[in-house]
């Protein structure tokens, strides 16, 4: 429905304005903070990461300190949500880097699978087993998460999401297509920062 004081960076939709995105930032009301884990929880349940059992609603004394717990998978982090009439349906987290490296990634097509890690083919979009070169590059904006819903893909919106951190993640700087790096992303993650960086090896960082 909209905060009172949401932080808008911009809108689509023509007049009516019907679609936005908002940038949510550490030291933010704790209530925009909160939204943004809601929508993270929803994210990372399916991509397959862990999720905290703790739910939220039990009035046990414990409240506020499990609320500043989850907060912590949030610091460091700047958010940005894609809002589309009244609905969340994407979501951007991302930092501040220096250091990030080439990806390597497997030859799908030329390897036997037996030599792939898990076995994972190149239509997965789990995550995968993935390489990076030794030399390190500057970099500047790093994709810790990004994440749209199912109904609204292939319509420009990660895309949208990235430009915005770009274009208001550093004052009066819009940061360049080859200082952005991407943490561990899923085979469906890897073909997105390709198409959007416009190499073949893009940039990685913060590989366990």
């Amino acid at each position: 429905m909209g905060w009172k004081n949401e932080r808008i960076m911009e809108e689509f939709g023509g007049k009516t304005g019907s679609d936005r995105i908002l940038e949510v930032r550490e030291g933010d009301a704790l209530q925009h903070r909160r939204k943004v884990l809601d929508v993270k929880r929803i994210v990372d349940s399916e991509l397959g990461f862990a999720v905290s059992s703790g739910g939220r609603g039990h009035d046990d004394g414990l409240a506020d300190n499990n609320e500043v717990a989850k907060e912590d998978s949030l610091n460091g982090l700047t958010s940005y949500l894609y809002v589309s009439n009244k609905r969340i349906v994407g979501l951007l987290l991302v930092k501040r880097i220096q250091r990030a490296y080439q990806v390597v990634v497997p030859n799908f097509k030329t390897n036997n699978n037996k030599n792939i890690k898990n076995n994972h083919d190149e239509s997965s979009s789990l995550s995968f087993s993935i390489s990076r070169s030794l030399k390190s590059s500057r970099a500047l904006l790093g994709i810790h998460q990004i994440w749209v819903h199912s109904s609204h893909r292939n319509k420009g919106i990660a895309s949208k999401l990235v430009t915005a951190a770009r274009d208001h993640l550093i004052f009066g700087m819009m940061i360049p297509l080859e200082l952005i790096a991407f943490s561990s992303p899923t085979m469906e993650g890897l073909r997105f920062a390709k198409s959007y960086v416009g190499v073949e090896r893009p940039l990685v960082y913060d590989i366990n």
